[in-house]
């Protein structure tokens, strides 16, 4: 079976190739960065199933499912396309089923839950036997590949700023005090955001509601002049506040997986108004 990943995150590709290669090793995973990228793949290669972001520059997810749905190799009898993104709220659910989703899975997600899709997909066309034998199934957070993890984590240098005839570094990280919501593998829990930067976020959590794992996928929630944006995130540390393993509360840092100009503007207008 060839399956292609579409996403601009290349942590969250990484995340998908790694745990379907793992469990289905007799199949070819290929992967674009955006839909347009994606749509000039599919021209030229024919695929058996489609992994797709919704959010994207140049195209959307939901952009190449149309596209897809009109062509007449792809139409949804014979093409599964699971849409994989944090857009859980009833109206695009709906949009991507009018489109002709085959399914759709929110992040975060774990590779279980991914697998579980890929197979659901698969059976509902009557193509299960292409995927190949199986081996164990995954378990955990799913590996990562190491390039991604070092182009995630390799934060923007401080620029220093001139004013007053006095060098100052500019201000990268901010403290403070944002009641927000927090998805870890699908499930959704109330914290408190006490750091943010551009590029990560660091959270308060109470012990015994989620202790997450490190690169575990996550959804934060985060409002600015009356917009609520859904932001995608890896967990980069865990660390508990008293130093004792019964901690009341955890303080969890995340690192920033999107690479979508609109969250990004979103993110800087948020931190500009801190």
């Amino acid at each position: 079976m060839k399956i292609l990943v579409v996403d601009d995150a290349s942590f969250t590709r990484d995340l998908i190739k790694r745990t379907v290669r793992k469990r289905f090793p007799a199949c070819t995973v290929e992967e674009a960065v955006n839909g347009r990228k994606a749509q000039k793949m599919l021209e030229q290669i024919p695929f058996d199933m489609v992994l797709c972001d919704w959010e994207m520059p140049e195209m959307t997810g939901v952009e190449l499912l149309q596209w897809c749905r009109e062509q007449p190799q792809y139409k949804k009898e014979t093409l599964p396309f699971v849409m994989i993104t944090s857009r859980g709220d009833k109206s695009h659910v709906v949009e991507a089923v009018k489109s002709g989703v085959t399914d759709y899975l929110g992040k975060p997600f774990s590779p279980d839950q991914l697998i579980q899709k890929v197979v659901s997909a698969a059976k509902k066309h009557g193509i299960e036997k292409k995927l190949g034998s199986a081996p164990a199934p995954v378990s955990g957070s799913g590996g990562t590949g190491g390039d991604s993890l070092s182009i995630l984590t390799s934060g923007a240098k401080s620029v220093p700023s001139q004013k007053g005839g006095i060098i100052q570094p500019e201000v990268t990280s901010k403290d403070v005090k944002i009641p927000s919501l927090v998805r870890f593998a699908g499930k959704e829990f109330r914290c408190m955001v006490i750091h943010f930067s551009k590029t990560e976020a660091t959270l308060l959590i109470k012990s015994d509601d989620v202790i997450p794992t490190v690169l575990d996928q996550a959804v934060l929630d985060l409002s600015f002049d009356s917009k609520v944006n859904r932001l995608n995130y890896y967990v980069q540390a865990i660390a508990t506040t008293e130093k004792k393993p019964d901690s009341a509360f955890l303080t969890v840092t995340l690192a920033l997986i999107d690479q979508d100009p609109e969250k990004e503007g979103f993110i800087h207008q948020l931190f500009e108004s801190l």
